[in-house]
């Protein structure tokens, strides 16, 4: 019996594959056209994994680690490569990964709540077994399961955060994917194994490490440049999140179903006045400064920001007059468009300068 094939058209050229060729199988092919590593493609315009088979004709185009759905399949992976490694190195600690910083995630361990601060040679370690699992190329296997099932296996190995998250999950269904032994819940794609995961780095930072990954050169790692103003931000909100019981999204999701989400929203509230009001004071206590500048991208909250801070400066005794950007761009005919063909609202030359 003659095997069924699939019409795949590929740049534009139309060629036939058997319908269980794999999406990888077909990019190992075109992988020497390409200047960046194939980590998905778009089959019929919607993101498939390179594990997955044709199955249909079809048009296919590839993404690469350098484009968006690309790089975050990829540190979504190697994060599921650190995990794993720790895991079998470290199986009685917890390994956080806590804020996104520059080109790298910033991730601590934990005991009992308390952090284990790792040193150099533990760090070492690490990246050596996250290297060995590299070489050895080991597939990254995707499940799709009952939810039910997924909670048991995670209860099995004392993994109650991931019971818990599952616990919310309204689908009867659920993916989970597993490296060698260690399952996980993540909401997207994944790379099909672990030798797609060579470029990576951990470097001691605070109190914990930062998990380093390659920046617009695909190949390279990003150097680490340390941001200690945004670092110390981003603790301040997760110590906050900790002082409220709500450190991650399953204790967010305790106090919607509790019925408290306005008394939390209340309290957020006052504790934002409050840090607004320290702004304030340190604005006023140098009535040299003429200029506070606010940044952020579009729809951050910029402007509203501006009018509680101008508030709060109004009862130091300062006289603010915001300016908000919004009211100086350009017109929409005159705005200038990004690579998307969408309107460009963060670049310059989308405010009328003069």
């Amino acid at each position: 019996m003659r095997q069924q094939t699939c019409k795949i058209t590929i740049h534009g050229t139309q060629r036939e594959y058997p319908q269980d060729t794999t999406f990888q199988q077909i990019a190992d092919e075109y992988q020497k056209e390409e200047a960046d590593r194939i980590v998905l493609v778009r089959f019929q315009n919607d993101l498939r994994e390179l594990s997955q088979s044709v199955l249909r004709d079809g048009e296919l185009e590839f993404v690469t680690a350098a484009q968006k759905p690309g790089r975050d399949t990829y540190r979504r992976s190697v994060t599921l490569l650190m995990e794993t490694a720790a895991w079998k190195l470290h199986p009685n600690l917890e390994l956080l990964v806590q804020h996104s910083i520059g080109q790298g995630y910033y991730c601590e361990f934990r005991h009992e709540g308390a952090i284990c601060v790792p040193d150099r040679n533990m760090l070492q370690a690490l990246k050596v077994k996250m290297q060995d699992l590299v070489a050895a190329d080991l597939p990254i296997i995707k499940y799709n399961m009952n939810t039910q099932d997924a909670s048991a296996r995670f209860r099995e190995m004392g993994r109650m955060d991931k019971v818990r998250l599952l616990r919310y999950r309204r689908s009867s269904r659920v993916n989970v994917y597993e490296l060698q032994g260690f399952p996980d819940y993540y909401y997207g794609y994944m790379v099909p194994s672990t030798g797609y995961l060579e470029y990576f780095d951990l470097l001691p930072y605070q109190n914990g490490f930062m998990l380093m990954f390659p920046g617009k050169d695909t190949r390279k790692v990003a150097e680490f440049e340390t941001s200690d103003k945004l670092f110390t931000t981003l603790n301040d909100s997760a110590q906050w999140g900790m002082d409220m019981g709500i450190r991650t999204v399953v204790e967010l999701n305790d106090v919607i179903a509790s019925g408290r989400i306005q008394d939390m929203i209340l309290v957020q509230e006052s504790y934002m006045e409050q840090k607004i009001g320290d702004i304030a004071q340190t604005i006023a206590s140098d009535r040299r400064k003429k200029f506070v500048l606010i940044a952020g991208p579009s729809s951050s909250g910029k402007t509203t920001f501006s009018h509680r801070l101008s508030i709060q400066m109004t009862a130091h005794g300062l006289r603010p007059h915001p300016i908000s950007l919004d009211d100086f761009y350009c017109n929409r005919e005159e705005h200038p468009l990004d690579e998307n063909g969408g309107y460009d609202f963060e670049c310059m030359k989308a405010l009328d300068i003069p």
